[in-house]
């Protein structure tokens, strides 16, 4: 007998627990390293380095705790969201309630992506590709665009963001380090970790023949958690990322768009006409949801 989706479900809090101090571990890493090089040019990597894992925590972590697959015990994906959702602004009631709509509609008025990549400009007749994707989210336009998105509702959602944000704050300013908090937490944030969330919601869907894009490029899939594995996500969302890769070889390794990076997925944006591509999106929910 084959191999069945079933095969790779599985919930191991360990993993998940390793995971996020890989994540954590790396941001302080990293920012010991720059406090300690003192350079301008090494900060500016700093800033990327930090956000490409505050993306992996506060994206793909969080990502899997709203289907309760980064924690075993069921309870702990929402009460653990101090580690990979607060620190973002989010919660992961909220990050859920809207990632819902998005595999229950994907491609249709109530998901959210589509809406999206309209404002971005992606359905605009005269778009110029090469802006959108590699200039636009890193003029700060792609922070002020999530920022703007950002709700402190309901209210028992709001009083916990501002709740950690009031003591993060406050224990940064009690120890004198209000600086690094700017430095090595929000400047990476708005710069770095935003344009990877855009070029990543991007990446998933916009110009996706079936509807969904995976990129299977292995340095991205390494630094993310296997975010990449976007195709066989939608198609069976109770599957771990520690397990995407091999479901995907085993399950549907030639099925949705595939990408082998960051230039791939460039090439396959522009392939298509703001109609074409709307339309695309219109039929793609009952294809790749």
């Amino acid at each position: 007998m084959g191999a069945r989706p079933k095969d790779f479900v599985e919930r191991d809090g360990f993993r998940g627990a390793l995971a996020l101090l890989r994540d954590w571990g790396a941001i302080l890493l990293v920012a010991a390293l720059s406090v300690r090089a003192d350079s301008l040019a090494v900060y500016a990597l700093s800033v990327w380095a930090i956000g490409c894992f505050q993306f992996a925590i506060g994206e793909a972590l969080l990502h899997e705790a709203s289907h309760y697959n980064l924690f075993g015990r069921r309870r702990w994906n929402d009460d653990l969201e101090f580690l990979y959702a607060l620190p973002f602004f989010k919660t992961v009631a909220g990050f859920r309630s809207e990632h819902a709509r998005h595999h229950l509609r994907l491609g249709g008025d109530e998901d959210h992506v589509v809406a999206d990549y309209e404002r971005f400009g992606f359905f605009e007749p005269d778009r110029n590709i090469f802006w959108l994707w590699f200039v636009k989210p890193v003029t700060g336009y792609a922070f002020f665009y999530y920022v703007r998105g950002l709700s402190l509702l309901p209210f028992k959602s709001g009083v916990k963001v501002v709740a950690f944000w009031a003591l993060a704050v406050f224990g940064f300013w009690h120890f004198g380090g209000l600086r690094f908090l700017l430095l090595y937490w929000v400047i990476p944030y708005a710069l770095s970790y935003c344009s990877f969330l855009y070029w990543s919601e991007v990446r998933d869907h916009y110009n996706a023949v079936c509807g969904t894009r995976s990129n299977l490029n292995p340095l991205a899939n390494l630094l993310t958690h296997n975010n990449g594995y976007h195709f066989v996500h939608h198609k069976y969302p109770t599957i771990p990322w520690f397990n995407l890769r091999q479901a995907h070889n085993t399950l549907c390794p030639e099925a949705g768009d595939i990408s082998h990076g960051f230039l791939d997925t460039y090439r396959q944006l522009k392939s298509a006409s703001p109609h074409e591509t709307r339309r695309t999106h219109r039929g793609a929910g009952s294809d790749a949801a």
